[in-house]
């Protein structure tokens, strides 16, 4: 089939329209959103001291986290302490090291701030865990 070079033109000029209305269009689906952490990504778990489990230590530690555009921890500040130093120290160690998925704004990944918890609770020992649910003769 052919086009006339004016037909041409306005299939062009149509085309480009419809590209600019589905990219106009597009900013609008992109909901903002917080940051947060990337479950999608493999992250270690935090690292729970060998001397803080020894001396039983335990808590959370809630942090704030500034996340860059590109998912990265940038700043770290303990927001609720656990009362333990070492604990405290090895959650802001996880927080550097942990992947995020940045804040939308506007469509646009931004660089925001989020508050996360962790968690330390002494791991039970499953042979002690056992004696302690036998029950007495």
């Amino acid at each position: 089939m052919r086009f006339s070079r004016r037909n041409q033109e306005k299939a062009v000029l149509g085309a480009g329209v419809l590209v600019a209305a589905l990219v106009a269009g597009s900013a609008a689906c992109f909901a903002d959103s917080a940051a947060k952490i990337d479950t999608a990504s493999f992250n270690e778990p935090p690292a729970y001291p060998s001397s803080a489990q020894y001396t039983g230590e335990q808590g959370d530690v809630v942090l704030d986290v500034q996340v860059s555009a590109s998912g990265r921890a940038t700043n770290v500040r303990v927001k609720g302490s656990s009362g333990f130093q070492d604990l405290d120290t090895a959650a802001v160690q996880t927080a550097f090291n942990w992947h995020y998925v940045p804040a939308v704004i506007n469509g646009d990944t931004a660089t925001s701030w989020t508050t996360i918890r962790i968690h330390y609770e002494k791991p039970v020992n499953p042979i002690q865990a056992a004696a302690q649910t036998k029950p007495a003769h």
